[in-house]
């Protein structure tokens, strides 16, 4: 059975549905490689799973006539996979399917294209954030980075940030989801009722991809489909949007619907607290809406903080009733309010949690090593580390090809950036030291050589007292 998602993923920009910003952003940066190399030599599409940015990205190719290189995360994740699939079609000459040579100098463009770029490196990857950074440094070709988690994607390279236009990919709205299944269903000959396909795409929340799978499933045996026909897709629990819970709390003054809105959100009382308790400053300008929604949620805390002792999470429903409907009907004037904001406190837990694991593996990894507990080493040893780290190049060099750190290690070690040069120039150093070992040829760093003599010592101090 054929897919229709791929059957009719649209083969212009004009067809893609919703996001015509995005889409004209996008056009507009294709554009800019007709004369000469732009300075932003890649873009990176974002958003959520199923909103089009694959379908967009394949289009851009063919409405102007450009060959696809395409890698995802299905593919082998690290460095040595990049260069030969990417690098290699960015920076070489390349030919069409037809077999026509196609000429850099010529204006012949081809798209690199990485799906799914936020989990492209796993942990077995060394050097892999290096080698986009040299894609983006080097490439002659136009290239599309394509991520579901932005933040992910980015936190770990600035030279994404640098060389990359960021276009960010909303979810069509469900008109829009509306009018791509009629029209699929009437190309296919088959009468939808239009109760059926509008379920559809509500059900689905703008996952379009979803959407079209969705009324395959109910064609399927059918030549017609009604309205009733729709129970048979059962059930598809989808995570209510935590900024559309906030607008339904703090806009509405609706016990019912806030109450019902927090229910159907995928997020513990916990940490949507932090999300209230951070933008009800932010929100509700008169002093004493703001007072009463805070007394409102410290009821809630008080809940959830016996929930923590005694573990009897039947309260967590008394600290949701205070948290949607409490804070809701603390709202007296009707005014407008701003953008909703996340918790800064979850920001800056979550950067302080990235250091914490990295020094948590780093330590780790020495602690093997040095035949002693990571704790030790996160506890007495790790800012000796670090600095011999810093200002030894031997040092260095031989901890990270003994020890294999990884170039966020390497990155946080030295203070600087994972696609730094500092961290590529001792990543390549290492490959290429570990390329020759491979040929056979036997190399000693200057630690090694250390070691070796030490040892000898040893033994031939050892062999004279015997």
């Amino acid at each position: 059975m054929i897919d229709w998602a791929e059957k009719y993923r649209p083969k212009s920009l004009g067809e893609v549905a919703g996001n015509s910003q995005a889409i004209n952003q996008l056009r507009r940066w294709a554009g800019s490689w007709d004369h000469k190399t732009p300075s932003k030599r890649g873009v990176v599409l974002a958003g959520d799973p199923g909103i089009g940015k694959t379908s967009a990205a394949l289009a851009l190719a063919n409405d102007f006539g450009w060959i696809v290189v395409e890698m995802n995360a299905s593919d082998k994740r690290n460095a040595q996979a990049v260069r030969d699939i990417a690098l290699r079609g960015a920076v070489g000459e390349t030919f069409a399917d037809d077999g026509r040579f196609l000429s850099v100098k010529e204006g012949d463009r081809k798209l690199i294209i990485l799906d799914e770029a936020d989990n492209l490196f796993g942990k077995e990857d060394f050097g892999g954030i290096g080698a986009i950074a040299d894609v983006l440094r080097l490439t002659k070709q136009p290239i599309i980075l394509i991520a579901n988690d932005l933040y992910s994607l980015t936190r770990r390279s600035s030279a994404i940030k640098r060389r990359c236009t960021i276009i960010r990919f909303r979810k069509p709205d469900a008109s829009a989801v509306v009018k791509v299944l009629r029209d699929i269903a009437r190309k296919e000959g088959v009468k939808v009722a239009e109760e059926a396909i509008r379920y559809v795409a509500e059900r689905n929340a703008g996952d379009l991809r979803s959407s079209i799978n969705d009324l395959q499933s109910l064609v399927e045996g059918r030549e017609e489909v009604l309205a009733e026909h729709v129970e048979s897709l059962g059930y598809r629990d989808r995570k209510k949007d935590i900024y559309k819970t906030l607008s339904d709390i703090f806009r509405t003054s609706s016990c019912k619907k806030s109450r019902e809105s927090v229910f159907q959100l995928d997020e513990s009382p916990e940490y949507f607290i932090l999300w209230i308790d951070h933008n009800i400053p932010l929100d509700y300008r008169d002093p004493e809406d703001m007072a009463r929604a805070f007394n409102a949620l410290s009821r809630a805390d008080v809940y959830l903080g016996r929930v923590a002792r005694l573990r009897y999470y039947g309260l967590w429903s008394y600290a949701t009733d205070m948290m949607a409907c409490g804070v809701s009907m603390a709202r007296k004037g009707r005014y407008e309010g701003g953008r909703f904001n996340f918790p800064l406190w979850l920001t800056k837990m979550s950067r302080s949690r990235g250091i914490r694991n990295t020094i948590k593996s780093i330590s780790k990894k020495v602690g093997d090593y040095c035949h002693t507990s990571s704790g030790v080493v996160s506890r007495d040893m790790f800012p000796n580390f670090r600095f011999l780290f810093k200002t030894d190049p031997n040092f260095r060099f031989y901890m990270t090809k003994r020890l294999d750190f990884t170039e966020r290690e390497i990155g946080f070690l030295l203070g600087e950036k994972e696609d730094s040069a500092a961290v590529r120039q001792l990543i390549e150093a290492i490959r290429r030291m570990k390329s020759k070992e491979e040929e056979g040829v036997e190399i000693f760093t200057d630690y090694e050589k250390k070691e070796k003599v030490r040892k000898q010592t040893k033994a031939q101090k050892s062999l004279g007292e015997y």
